[in-house]
């Protein structure tokens, strides 16, 4: 039995590049020590009850025009892996290093659990290949995994860990403080620009900007993979409140990401004199995808969000633009990718052929017409339960590959928005994406003020 790519699973695939796979990231942390041999026998139940869980790349030449995938009754590999950390610090490098490892398409399945146990509780991290996982259905994984655990002998007794220790919810939910930046306090005033829509013609003319790298990057030169910086926000019940009428979480999450764009690539390319045109990708999901009726696949439809940020911008017009282009994608129902790559994929092409097209597409044209950052909402999620044990933080990311470089992943669990800076190293280190997501988090109470709707 063979399934051809759909043409998102065709095009994630030439997006892989070693050290910076197209994965999908979903974590969890359990108040306690999850039994490493039950977890494994419950992934293995899990794998052997769903074949599109086992997908893999048929074996073909590279002159074929498509690949197609199969279904092996049994997986190739293990896909768990334990381990244990000292403090954050070192679950901050395994978690990078554990999303800058590549998944290979020949081998089944194409996923990956990292179970690892420190002081505050149990982590369990997993990756999965966005040719055949998004996000909801990575939740849907999740939860699935989590149902059978409970159901194995001795599970459904087991005890929360007397002391959190130093893995606390506030150290690993608050972003440091930037340098010569308070996160707490006023804000300071906004450095976004006038939004306004671009249709047609009017477009092209003003670059898309590109997000300025980072001041630490050079210290030892650019390095392979992918960084991830975690952040919680606060003020989500205020939000709830206060924001202008119309206006979703995520149209204020995707406008706080313009306004920082613009703060950052303003300090760090002043002479530029101007911010430029900033793209924003916005997949909208399947919710489908997270119940029992959802595909072990990549349903998400990309569309894009433009605004030009200039010095003068007020937040609460900048909201208000963004959530009437964000309506209007979701009420307008289209292809998942655009005309474009629909194009690329049906060309009477060799796959590598196609690959090779397409990335020097990108390395030339790439950084003029690409989207300067994606913003991935998977909104509201019940957190995963393992038997006595609900996990307490639940964190999501996806790919930032060239030329982005940064995506931003969110999901609001138990009352609390968490949201995920995904890095390219080469484009900043951690200092700098700590910087970047206090920036963030000014520019987000902004926006969810209620000043933002007077100005």
């Amino acid at each position: 039995m063979s399934e051809r790519f759909a043409v998102p699973d065709q095009l994630t695939c030439y997006f892989d590049r070693p050290a910076e796979p197209a994965n999908v990231h979903v974590e969890v942390l359990v108040p306690g020590r999850l039994d490493a041999s039950a977890l494994r026998e419950s992934v293995r139940s899990v794998l052997a009850a769903a074949p599109g869980l086992r997908a893999r790349r048929a074996a073909a030449s590279n002159w074929r025009r498509s690949y197609f995938w199969e279904f092996p009754a049994l997986p190739d590999a293990d896909p768990l892996r334990v381990t244990t950390h000292a403090d954050q610090a070192e679950l901050d490098e395994q978690r990078d290093e554990f999303l800058s490892m590549p998944l290979s398409l020949d081998s089944s399945p194409l996923l990956r659990f990292l179970l690892t146990s420190g002081p505050g509780g149990d982590c369990l991290i997993l990756s999965a290949h966005h040719a055949r996982f998004d996000g909801l259905s990575c939740v849907r994984l999740l939860g699935d995994v989590a149902a059978d655990y409970a159901t194995r002998p001795g599970i459904a007794g087991q005890a929360r860990l007397p002391d959190p220790g130093s893995l606390t919810v506030a150290e690993r939910g608050r972003a440091p403080a930037a340098p010569g930046l308070e996160v707490s306090g006023e804000a300071p005033p906004a450095t976004a620009g006038q939004a306004r829509p671009t249709r047609g013609w009017r477009a092209w003319p003003d670059r898309t900007a590109r997000i300025a790298p980072g001041r630490e990057r050079g210290v030892r030169g650019p390095l392979p993979g992918y960084g991830a910086h975690l952040l919680s926000w606060d003020g989500l019940a205020v939000a709830d409140r206060l924001r202008l009428p119309g206006a979703s979480v995520n149209d204020m999450l995707i406008s706080a990401l313009m306004l920082t764009v613009g703060d950052w690539n303003e300090r760090r390319e002043p002479h530029r004199g101007h911010v430029g045109r900033i793209r924003i990708t916005m997949p909208v999901g399947d919710r489908a995808q997270a119940g029992h009726a959802g595909q072990w696949a990549n349903r998400s439809r990309l569309t894009g969000v433009t605004a030009q940020v200039r010095s003068d911008t007020r937040p609460g017009e900048l909201v208000s633009e963004v959530a009437r282009q964000t309506r209007h994608a979701k009420e307008q129902p289209g292809p998942q990718v655009g005309l474009a790559f629909r194009i690329l994929a049906a060309a009477p092409v060799p796959v590598a052929g196609k690959q090779m097209i397409l990335r020097a597409a990108l390395r030339s044209a790439g950084p003029l017409i690409c989207d300067t950052s994606l913003v991935s909402n998977l909104g509201q999620i019940q957190a995963p339960a393992f038997g006595a044990m609900t996990a307490t933080e639940l964190w999501f990311s996806t790919s930032a590959h060239m030329p982005r470089g940064l995506s931003l992943g969110a999901v609001t669990a138990a009352g609390s928005l968490r949201l995920t800076f995904r890095y390219r190293r080469a484009l900043f280190s951690a200092s700098d994406a700590a910087e970047f997501a206090a920036r963030y988090a000014k520019a987000l109470d902004q926006v969810a003020s209620p000043e933002a709707g007077q100005r």
